[in-house]
C-alpha cells in the first residue's frame, strides 16, 4: 500500500509544479505545418474515397484548420524575415535613418 500511496503523491507533485511554471508548448515552423497540411489532405482523400465521408469530413475540416495555420505562421515568418534586413544608423545630429539590406 506504501508505495502506491507515494506514486499518488508524486503525480500530485508533478501536477502541482506544471500548473505553476506552466506546461511547454511546442513551437513548430512553417515547414512543419505544411507537413501536417499535406498528411491531413492525404488522409482525407483516401477516406473519402473509401467511402468513409464522415471521417472524410471531420479530416477535411482539419485539413482546412492545419492550412490556415500553415498560411499565418508562412507570413509571419516572412515579416519577420523583412524586419531583419532593415538596418538602423544615427546620424552625427542624432537623427536615426534607416536603409534595406538585401
Amino acid at each position: 500500500m506504501k508505495p502506491r500511496w507515494m506514486s499518488g503523491l508524486v503525480a500530485i507533485a508533478i501536477a502541482a509544479s506544471l500548473l505553476t511554471v506552466g506546461i511547454p508548448v511546442a513551437h513548430a515552423s512553417s515547414k512543419g505545418r505544411l507537413n501536417t497540411t499535406l498528411g491531413l489532405g492525404a488522409a482525407t482523400a483516401f477516406s473519402l474515397l473509401r467511402g468513409k465521408t464522415t471521417q472524410g469530413l471531420i479530416l477535411g475540416a482539419g485539413t482546412a484548420y492545419a492550412y490556415s495555420r500553415y498560411n499565418s505562421a508562412h507570413k509571419n515568418e516572412k515579416r519577420r524575415a523583412q524586419y531583419s534586413r532593415v538596418r538602423y544608423y544615427r546620424t552625427r545630429s542624432g537623427r536615426v535613418r534607416a536603409y534595406r539590406t538585401r
